[in-house]
């Protein structure tokens, strides 16, 4: 059998003397009784030193003789890897699911099982992890049917995947090392200006008063969905004149902020007084969810989930006359973009929660008063010099809430 490369293959007679046959195999030597003695001259992958390997074996023929010694060549360049355990990616990305799990936020969790299970797996799930080349992702990447934010999104996992994949199998590339991202179109819109806002939830405020307390909190703060409906009444703390951020919740499962840091947002007189007011509806009706704390618990007392805002909002934004693509997380694009204009840098991503162990320690310092002031500028950008009375004086009344127009922005 001929090899190439670094294998050189002996055809002395070695061991102890019994009566042998030379074969025109090379590196194969019949010996009695049917057994064969195969022999395979190597470079160590690990040290680089050649190495030599003789092992006596039964076989019925030359041929399957041949085969094994095939195998053992295999095993001893690949240190001990056999076509036989070899991982397919589907294999080894089930394992990889398994290890990630406790390190992974609830929606990083989801986020990553529907990108393997639909996207990455029906097309690359057979191939061996070390048969994978950057040519299978470059197609793999150009074959998927959707805007180039979301193949990067996907893009993305797939590289974690192998990365990893290549530090845990000892891998010698990256697949993924060469392969860039597509470019993007620059994020526009998803956010409303200070009118369109007022408008939006005065119409929140008046056709659906049961979501209004929920999107006035994410409108005010800037909260995350996940951070706002995994709310409890004791986060809410109206002496301080704040609410704590200390978790997020995704599909009903509870884990930590996307930072990993709990933080607080100051809590305006408007929106402290529709909470007292919505808490006061909740003990009245005894809703569902009150005994476990949640402040904006769902019909059966659950965790909310965020597919269940889009029709309110869908009708706020129609009775509103945005056109505009506006989503949940608008609001805190929206809210971030108000601080932007009348606060520094720092203060607005001491409130709206910043990614990074660097950002937490620089902007740990921003002072509740400095917040407060903020949040002051930015609701008087919203509705002008009433919204701004108003935080600095009594809370709303019956009769503010139903004077229409501009007053619904007060609870803003």
């Amino acid at each position: 059998m001929g090899v190439g490369g670094m294998l050189r293959i002996g055809t002395q007679r070695l061991g102890r003397e019994e009566q042998m046959s030379k074969s025109r195999y090379p590196g194969i030597e019949r010996l009695s009784s049917g057994r064969y003695r195969v022999r395979v001259t190597w470079n160590d992958p690990k040290t680089g030193k050649r190495r030599d390997q003789k092992k006596v074996i039964v076989a019925t023929s030359m041929a399957e003789a041949s085969s094994q010694r095939e195998l053992l060549r295999i095993q001893l360049l690949t240190g001990g890897t056999t076509p036989e355990h070899r991982l397919r990616l589907r294999q080894y990305a089930s394992s990889w699911m398994r290890g990630k799990i406790p390190t992974l936020k609830p929606s990083t969790r989801d986020k990553y099982a529907v990108v393997l299970d639909h996207h990455i797996l029906p097309a690359l799930g057979d191939y061996y992890v070390d048969a994978i080349t950057p040519q299978d992702v470059l197609r793999w990447r150009d074959a998927q049917n959707a805007k180039a934010s979301t193949v990067n999104s996907r893009l993305r996992v797939l590289r974690t995947l192998l990365r990893d994949a290549q530090a845990q199998l000892g891998l010698h590339r990256d697949p993924c090392a060469r392969v860039r991202t597509l470019p993007e179109e620059p994020t526009v819109g998803n956010r409303l200006k200070p009118e369109q806002l007022r408008q939006v939830l005065g119409h929140l405020q008046e056709d659906e008063p049961q979501w209004y307390p929920l999107f006035l909190t994410m409108a005010l703060t800037g909260a995350r969905f996940g951070e706002v409906s995994a709310l409890q009444w004791s986060d809410i703390d109206e002496d301080a004149g704040v609410i704590w951020i200390r978790r997020a919740q995704s599909q009903g499962r509870v884990g930590t902020t996307k930072t990993g840091k709990v933080r607080d947002v100051p809590l305006p007189l408007p929106l402290m007084e529709v909470l007292k007011q919505h808490r006061q509806r909740l003990v009245r009706d005894q809703a569902p969810g009150l005994s476990e704390g949640l402040v904006f618990p769902s019909r059966v007392g659950t965790y909310l989930r965020n597919s269940s805002l889009r029709k309110p909002l869908g009708r706020a934004l129609e009775a509103a006359g945005v056109s505009e693509r506006f989503t949940v997380h608008g609001f805190r694009r929206t809210w971030n973009n108000l601080l932007r204009q009348v606060a520094s840098g720092a203060i607005t991503r001491s409130m709206i929660g910043h990614e990074t162990e660097e950002m937490f320690l620089h902007y740990s310092h921003i002072e509740r008063d400095e917040k407060q002031s903020a949040v002051e500028r930015a609701l008087a950008l919203v509705d002008g010099p009433k919204v701004e009375h108003r935080v600095e004086g009594s809370p709303l009344g019956d009769d503010d809430r139903n004077a229409g127009g501009s007053e619904t922005t007060r609870n803003d």
